[in-house]
C-alpha cells in the first residue's frame, strides 16, 4: 500500500503544473474535435492506414484504439482543455474506474501521449509522439502489403503487387496491364516462397508441412490474390487521383513494379 501510495504521490507532484491548469479548465464530454484521425509512430506505421486495423492509433470523438484487439479499446468520457493541448479521461471493459492519458499539441497533425495512470511504470507513462496519418500516406501504400516491413521474406510481396496490378483496371477504365509479366512475377514468388518454406527448421512440423503442401502453397498465393484485390478496391475509394497514381507506382518508371500498367489516353 505504501508502495501505491508513493507512486500517486510523486506522480501527483510532477504533474501538478498540468493539474492546476485542468482545474481551471471546465469538463467537456467526449474527446475534442483536434484530435480525431488515425496515428502512427513512423511513415512506414502510416503507409495503406485506411487498410489497417492494428499497429496505429485511432481517435474519434468518442473512443481510442491503441491496437486491433478489442482490449485496446477505451472510451472517452471526457476531457479538459490544457494551453498546450488535453486531459483526456477514458474507461474501458478492462478499467471500467477510469485513468487519464494527457495530450500535448506540437503541430497540427503531431502530438504526444503521456499516460497519467499512477499505477504504470516510469517507463510506460514515457511520452509517445504520434503523427496523424494524411493522403500522402495512403498514396505511399498503393501497391504494398500493409505490416509487410518486419516480414521474413518480401517473395510474397511481388507476388501481391503483381495481382495488385492485375486488379486495377477494375477500377481505372481504359488502364492496361501487362498481363503476362504480371504471371510470371506471381509464377517467381511462389517458386521463392515455397523455397524459403523448406530452408526454415520448422518446415518438419505439422503445421510447416501443411503449408509445404501443394495445397497450402497454392492457399498462400491465393490469401494474396484476394488481399491485392480488397486493397485495389480500397485504394480507390480512399484516394481521389487513384488512377493517376497507381501508374506511378506500376507505370514507365514505376516505383514499385515498373511497366506492368499504362494507359494509352496518358500523354507521355
Amino acid at each position: 500500500m505504501k508502495y501505491v501510495l508513493a507512486i500517486a504521490t510523486a506522480l501527483l507532484i510532477g504533474t501538478g503544473a498540468h493539474d492546476a491548469a485542468a482545474a481551471k479548465s471546465k469538463t467537456v464530454p467526449n474527446g475534442p474535435s483536434e484530435l480525431i484521425g488515425t496515428y502512427g509512430s513512423s511513415p512506414t506505421q502510416c503507409r495503406s492506414y485506411h487498410r489497417k486495423a492494428d499497429n496505429l492509433t485511432f481517435i474519434t470523438s468518442t473512443y481510442m484504439v491503441s491496437c486491433g484487439g478489442s482490449w485496446c479499446e477505451a472510451t472517452i468520457v471526457s476531457h479538459q482543455k490544457l494551453p498546450d493541448g488535453y486531459i483526456l479521461n477514458f474507461i474501458s471493459k478492462n478499467n471500467p474506474s477510469g485513468w487519464s492519458d494527457r495530450v500535448r499539441v506540437l503541430d497540427r497533425n503531431v502530438i504526444e501521449v503521456t499516460s497519467l495512470f499512477a499505477l504504470l511504470t516510469p517507463e510506460q507513462r514515457r511520452p509517445v509522439t504520434l503523427v496523424r496519418c494524411t493522403k500522402a500516406d495512403a498514396i505511399a501504400g498503393i501497391g504494398l502489403r500493409p505490416n509487410s516491413e518486419d516480414s521474413l521474406t518480401k517473395s510474397l510481396d511481388g507476388v501481391f503487387a503483381a495481382y495488385y496490378a492485375l486488379a486495377v483496371p477494375s477500377q481505372c477504365e481504359g488502364v492496361e496491364v501487362n498481363t503476362k509479366a504480371a504471371e510470371a512475377i506471381v509464377d517467381a514468388g511462389r517458386l521463392l516462397w515455397t523455397e524459403f518454406l523448406l530452408k526454415r527448421p520448422w518446415h518438419n512440423s505439422d503445421s510447416g508441412r501443411r503449408l509445404t503442401t501443394p495445397e497450402g502453397i497454392a492457399e498462400t498465393i491465393a490469401s494474396q490474390k484476394r488481399n491485392a484485390e480488397y486493397a485495389v478496391r480500397a485504394d480507390a475509394k480512399e484516394i481521389k487521383e487513384f488512377c493517376s497514381e497507381v501508374l506511378n507506382a506500376f507505370g514507365d518508371g514505376g516505383r514499385i513494379l515498373p511497366n506492368l500498367l499504362r494507359d494509352p489516353r496518358r500523354k507521355a
